[in-house]
């Protein structure tokens, strides 16, 4: 069976991630879906604006899809969780 993508946005939709994620192997530990409507997909560490890429929400999927649990977060709702396994807990 094939895997069903949970979002709703298009899985071409950009969405920010860090550099820590995608450059240096880190979890994404943090979901945010931001007022905008964009989507961000974190170590849970500190960032600087050097730290920013996009990319796309497949891309994401694909690297980590356990992010899809987070995919019925509405809008100016963010979650963590401190590894993957681990409950998500919404903020």
């Amino acid at each position: 069976m094939a895997d069903i993508f949970p979002f709703d946005d298009p899985q071409d939709t950009a969405v920010f991630t860090c550099c820590h994620v995608t450059d240096g192997g880190r979890q994404i530990l943090y979901v945010s879906h931001d007022d905008d409507g964009y989507w961000q997909f974190l170590c849970g560490g500190q960032h600087c604006e050097e730290d920013a890429r996009l990319v796309s929400l497949r891309y994401i999927y694909k690297l980590d899809n356990t992010v899809g649990a987070m995919a019925v977060l509405g809008r100016g709702q963010s979650a963590e969780r401190s590894a993957v396994g681990e409950k998500w807990v919404v903020l």
